[in-house]
């Protein structure tokens, strides 16, 4: 029996990662009415192509202003609600951990309140540098309450996400924010930067599909190897 035909989107994924090997970062790729009539397929085969590209950091959008090559040093992420362990897999980078800290440790008022725990309530704290191809990447603090989880059985350098689904606990959704840091002596340290260096710190909180809050996370990005993807509207008036 003669093998299956790979389905159209991912024949022309790999052309269009063709194309943009071809080209330098940043370069327009043809609008998507382009591609169609060139490679003879439809609206949805383009764009179901292009978010697979874009998932993989090959390519990046702009809204209203179309399709670019990426910067394979620079992780482009989306607001797609992703691990850092999925992020770095999906750009062929094979992800790493350096456990800096572990502890129990009562929650102050301000986790407590975002967790919605009782104050003093026992909480993991991990802080953690993770690293793609063992360079650093990230440094980050997550705070994670009990939820009836024996914490002794958790891997710290493992990802949490994939840990907390096979645990039963599935994170649905999050809320985050994001600012423009400079990084201190000592995250400039960790993060092989020069003291000052331009850095995203990235807070969010993740919740169950039921709504209840299971992680809160501070990341500090390193501002040379990381970008944010925001896809934006104006509602109507």
């Amino acid at each position: 029996m003669p093998a299956q035909e790979r389905p159209k989107y991912e024949q022309v994924a790999d052309e269009l990662a063709r194309r943009a090997g071809e080209l330098q970062p940043h370069d327009h790729l043809p609008s998507e009415r382009d591609l169609m009539q060139q490679l003879d397929v439809s609206r949805m085969t383009v764009r179901r192509a292009i978010d697979q590209l874009v998932r993989r950091g090959v390519i990046y959008q702009v809204h209203g202003s179309g399709t670019f090559v990426a910067d394979p040093d620079v992780v482009t992420k989306t607001l797609r609600l992703t691990s850092f362990t999925e992020d770095m897999q999906q750009r062929g980078l094979t992800p790493s951990t350096t456990v800096l800290r572990t502890a129990v440790q009562p929650a102050t008022e301000d986790v407590a309140r975002r967790l919605r725990i009782e104050p003093g309530a026992d909480v993991l704290v991990l802080e953690r540098l993770r690293l793609a191809d063992g360079t650093p990447m990230a440094l980050e603090s997550v705070h994670l309450p009990a939820m009836g989880t024996d914490w002794s059985a958790f891997d710290p350098a493992a990802s949490l996400y994939a840990q907390m689904s096979a645990a039963g606990i599935t994170v649905e959704r999050a809320a985050q924010s994001i600012h423009a840091v400079n990084l201190d002596r000592d995250q400039a340290y960790h993060l092989d930067q020069a003291v000052g260096a331009a850095a995203l710190q990235v807070t969010r909180v993740s919740y169950t599909e039921a709504g209840v809050p299971v992680e809160i996370a501070e990341t500090i990005y390193r501002g040379d190897r990381y970008d944010y993807d925001l896809v934006i509207s104006r509602a109507a008036q």
